[in-house]
């Protein structure tokens, strides 16, 4: 659990945390809700209409470079 905390400290996706484990997302998606639960980590909506432009960009560096450690 401590490696998903530390991954954690930076906002990514559940996707991006599966990727980065080698993990099924099922499995992310049930390890970062225990971590939730447990009050460890927050989760945020995603981006909604009113983004900015640069806070899109940022979300698609983010995907990409999951994309790219698959």
């Amino acid at each position: 659990m401590s490696t998903v905390t530390q991954l954690c400290l930076q906002p990514r996706s559940i996707a991006e945390v599966a990727a980065y484990l080698s993990l099924p997302l099922g499995v992310a998606r049930v390890l970062v809700a225990d971590l939730l639960g447990a009050g460890l980590v927050l989760v945020r909506d995603t981006l909604g209409e009113d983004a900015t432009w640069e806070e899109r960009h940022e979300l698609l560096e983010r995907v990409l470079s999951g994309l790219r450690t698959l």
